[in-house]
């Protein structure tokens, strides 16, 4: 590791949350995943909600207005009863 830097450095904020999820075995909600990130790397990331959001592809409940890569378009959208 070069001094002065970290892994957050070379990572992404999509990155961050497929991470967190995986720590969260597989699924959470957004809160969770911010409260994931914000404990691994704190004030790097601002809310993931949208993020997460744009991670959703079309066929999976994800918005077409979404330029974020199809190699992190892997999260499936849902919404919860109230």
């Amino acid at each position: 590791m070069v001094r002065g830097r970290n892994e957050s450095d070379n990572m992404n904020h999509y990155q961050a949350i497929i991470l967190a999820l995986d720590s969260l075995g597989g699924e959470g909600t957004i809160r969770e995943v911010n409260e994931s990130i914000q404990t691994k790397y704190p004030n790097k990331w601002r809310d993931a909600g949208t993020a997460m959001a744009d991670m959703a592809p079309e066929s999976l409940g994800g918005n077409c207005s979404s330029n974020v890569s199809d190699e992190y378009r892997i999260l499936e959208s849902v919404l919860l009863a109230r």
